[in-house]
């Protein structure tokens, strides 16, 4: 069980920065002109993965993933998780 900790991120950093981390990089995905850059591209991508591939499953996870990305902030901070 010794390999598993290799894992564990807060054997590397402190649990402060590890935290400073996610939060910045989510403020920093699920807000401004990225989160609707990616979440057009996703869109895009199910709708090809849905029609033109006919792999329906992947269109589908494609877009819920999209959907994420498009909510995520305002899902975030109602659950407080991200700062105003």
């Amino acid at each position: 069980m010794d390999w598993l900790a290799h894992f564990n991120p807060l054997t590397h950093v402190d649990a402060g920065e590890y935290t400073t981390f996610w939060q910045t990089m989510f403020a920093t995905l699920f807000l401004g002109i990225w989160s609707r850059i990616f979440a057009t591209l996703l869109l895009l991508l199910s709708f090809w993965f849905g029609v033109r591939r006919r792999n329906f499953m992947m269109g589908f996870w494609i877009f819920i993933f999209s959907g994420s990305l498009a909510y995520g902030a305002a899902i975030m901070r109602f659950f407080g998780l991200l700062a105003k």
